[in-house]
């Protein structure tokens, strides 16, 4: 299975939903990221790096690269932060439509929520950010093992 995450500029909440799924969902699950408006090659902020060190998840060889069609072909579902990047991802990619499904609907308890953008906020954010993206992603870990 293979899973992209995406978010925005690919160098806060993609990166770390990706390393820390990489962490929760096992090796047999392969994981990868992008952003809808990224500048390819720029690394993880600072911030990013440092709360997911804190978590021993290494981000410091991630480059930003752009949410293409090439990239979201394979997916086999594509996670969005926010449902603002829910409806730009089906409305330039309309034919992905059905695997694409906003990370905060995993919780499969009604709410819809939006992880939150980090970018330009303190590491405590990054931190906050992190900690809602991981009880998430253990909800994407259940629902793909059948156990929601």
């Amino acid at each position: 299975m293979r899973i992209v995450f995406v978010c925005t500029g690919n160098t806060c909440r993609s990166p770390m939903a990706e390393g820390l799924a990489r962490e929760i969902l096992g090796a047999d699950i392969q994981v990868e990221s992008a952003g809808l408006a990224a500048w390819e090659g720029k690394p993880a902020t600072a911030q990013a790096v440092q709360v997911l060190k804190e978590k021993g998840i290494d981000l410091t060889s991630h480059q930003a690269r752009l949410a293409r069609r090439e990239i979201l072909a394979s997916a086999d579902w594509i996670i969005p932060m926010t449902g603002a990047h829910e409806v730009q991802l089906k409305g330039a990619f309309p034919e992905f439509a059905a695997k694409i499904k906003r990370l905060g609907r995993w919780a499969g308890n009604g709410k819809e929520q939006d992880i939150p953008d980090p970018w330009g906020g303190s590491v405590e954010r990054y931190r906050r950010c992190a900690e809602d993206m991981e009880a998430l992603l253990h909800k994407v870990k259940a629902t793909l093992e059948g156990r929601h």
